[in-house]
C-alpha cells in the first residue's frame, strides 16, 4: 500500500482517461485561442472583412464554451498554485 496517490497512478484507469481528457481538452482551448489571435490581427488589417468578422465571432464562442465546461483553462491562477503552493503570509 503506497501513500501517495501519485505513487500508483499509473494503474489507474479512471485517473489515466481523466488526464487525457483534460490533456485533448487543453490541446482544443490552445489551439482556438491562436486561430483567434491570428484571424482578430487580419480583422485589425481588414475591418471590413466579413469572412474574417464571423470567423473572430465563432471562434469567440467556441472559446467560452470551452471556458465554461473547463473553468480553469481561464482563471487568473492556476489551480497548482492553490493547491501546492505555500500559504502567503
Amino acid at each position: 500500500m503506497t501513500m501517495w496517490i501519485y505513487d500508483d497512478a499509473r494503474e489507474m484507469a479512471d485517473f489515466q482517461m481523466f488526464q487525457k481528457e483534460v490533456r485533448r481538452l487543453e490541446g482544443e482551448y490552445l489551439e482556438i485561442r491562436v486561430l483567434l489571435r491570428d484571424a482578430e490581427e487580419g480583422l485589425r488589417a481588414d475591418p471590413h472583412n466579413a469572412y474574417l468578422a464571423a470567423k473572430v465571432r465563432y471562434l469567440t464562442k467556441r472559446l467560452k464554451d470551452l471556458e465554461g465546461r473547463g473553468p480553469r483553462l481561464a482563471s487568473d491562477h492556476p489551480l497548482e498554485i492553490s493547491l501546492w503552493a505555500p500559504p502567503h503570509g
